[in-house]
């Protein structure tokens, strides 16, 4: 699909009181290698969300770097052979270290442009049900604003053992547009 058919059909998710509020934006730096992006969320023309893969991919190398010194990953081993290099044991835990890197900078609110791409593509095939219950965090987080999710059903949302700051901030926006008043711990986080 189209970004700008993308854009137009999650916009139109959104609840009437952030119609017109919240807008979604895409670029790509066509003269990078590799053309680079950028996606961003803002509400009232203040951004709430971003993805960069220039941003993401240095964070993301220096969490990498960190966890292959705290866990003293060898090298993978030389070899003339790429298969079997690449299932070395030493291949493995990098790998695994790299993917841990990953969650650590979704867990932070750090992410690459595919991290948006990937949910906001998915997320018209989705009841709202579903997207409440997604284990993306960005799926989550926009079922917030989703039209489908009315101020009877946002009242009753346990957020008690929510972590994420990016789920707490799209539901926290959602209930001061609603003009839901907010439990006192809530507000606090």
């Amino acid at each position: 699909m189209q970004w700008s058919k993308t854009k137009k059909v999650l916009e139109g998710f959104l609840c009437e009181k952030l119609q017109g509020r919240v807008q979604i934006h895409a670029t790509v730096l066509r003269k990078f290698h590799d053309s680079p992006g950028r996606v961003w969320i803002t509400f009232d023309q203040n951004e709430i969300l971003r993805a960069s893969d220039v941003y993401y991919r240095r964070e993301h190398e220096k969490v990498y770097q960190e966890l292959k010194k705290n866990r003293e990953l060898k090298p993978i081993p030389t070899s003339t052979n790429l298969i079997e290099g690449m299932s070395t044991p030493e291949c493995k835990a990098l790998w695994k270290a790299s993917d841990d890197a990953e969650e650590v900078m979704i867990e932070q609110g750090i992410f690459e442009t595919f991290h948006l791409y990937q949910p906001f593509l998915l997320y018209h095939t989705l009841s709202i049900e579903d997207a409440l219950n997604s284990e993306n965090v960005i799926i989550q987080a926009f079922a917030m604003f989703d039209r489908r999710l009315g101020k009877r059903r946002l009242r009753s949302i346990d957020l008690d053992n929510q972590t994420n700051p990016l789920i707490l901030r799209f539901y926290q926006i959602r209930c001061e547009v609603e003009g839901i008043q907010l439990p006192k711990t809530e507000m606090d986080s």
